[in-house]
């Protein structure tokens, strides 16, 4: 799909971004709009958008992280810390009409992007059964049925460890 911008997503755009969340995910499973405005203000450079013309069609975002795995603690505004080298994917989601067009894996490559530039060791995340293969073809691996029950939904923990260059900088 051509004419798309990814760009950071604005302060004044939180509430698009919400609400295509809420289309999105399950209810019990979606952000709240304070979650989000946490993860902007905390989390900036890692809250990616998709736009065609003047409309949001894709949101991808998370949390740094010290932890391995994704827990139900992250989905709020509690870090577990701000200077984790691991990075948590807590959103992404396209709107329907521009799904399978290749939104989502534009976003997720933008946002492992800024992880490896950020120096983030391991990319984590949890996913719903039929989306493994997404994850899978950007070198996810499956590592099997999460603790999570967040929303009453079966996840799946996927991670991806980046290339770093650590024995440059010892």
């Amino acid at each position: 799909m051509s004419g798309i911008e990814l760009r950071l997503i604005t302060e004044s755009e939180l509430e698009s971004a919400i609400l295509l969340e809420q289309k999105c995910y399950a209810p019990e499973a979606a952000a709240t709009l304070s979650g989000f405005y946490f993860r902007y203000r905390n989390y900036r450079p890692f809250f990616w958008s998709a736009w065609l013309g003047s409309e949001l069609i894709g949101i991808t975002n998370g949390v740094l992280t010290s932890q391995k795995a994704c827990g139900d603690d992250m989905k709020g505004d509690q870090p577990d810390s701000k200077d984790g080298s691991n990075f948590c994917v807590l959103t992404v989601a396209v709107d329907q009409k521009h799904r399978r067009q290749g939104v989502g894996a534009q976003l997720l490559r933008k946002l492992i992007m800024t992880c490896e530039a950020n120096g983030i060791e391991t990319i984590i995340l949890m996913c719903e059964r039929h989306l493994i293969p997404f994850y899978e073809v950007e070198q996810f691996k499956l590592l099997g049925v999460s603790a999570s029950t967040h929303g009453g939904i079966v996840w799946y923990e996927m991670s991806r460890t980046l290339h770093t260059m650590k024995h440059l900088t010892e």
